[in-house]
């Protein structure tokens, strides 16, 4: 199930990352949670955008909504709520983003 959360959460950087760009991706854990970040250096996120990122079918950039139907983000952030765990974006416009998975270990 969890699969599902780091296909999608890689596939956006991807997505949203301009050819030659640099996706970092970094797992820590610890006695209490695992931590997964996946930073990328697109064009990052003004406020309403990540207000709404996490809602069903909302799509702040809709030059890439061919390639997605606005469920993907709703359906990580659902998965990880039943894992008891949290997510949650920063970014700034024009900074990238950097996503944020916690999971009680």
């Amino acid at each position: 199930m969890t699969q599902q959360i780091w296909l999608n959460l890689l596939d956006n950087a991807i997505k949203f990352s301009d050819s030659g760009g640099k996706i970092d991706i970094t797992l820590t854990n610890t006695k209490e949670e695992i931590c997964f970040l996946i930073r990328d250096n697109g064009p990052g996120m003004d406020e309403h955008t990540k207000k709404h990122l996490f809602d069903k079918f909302y799509q702040g950039d809709t030059s890439h909504s061919q390639s997605g139907n606005g469920l993907g983000l709703a359906l990580v952030k659902r998965i990880v709520e039943l894992c008891d765990g949290r997510i949650y974006a920063e970014s700034e416009k024009g900074k990238g983003s950097t996503f944020i998975v916690r999971l009680l270990a």
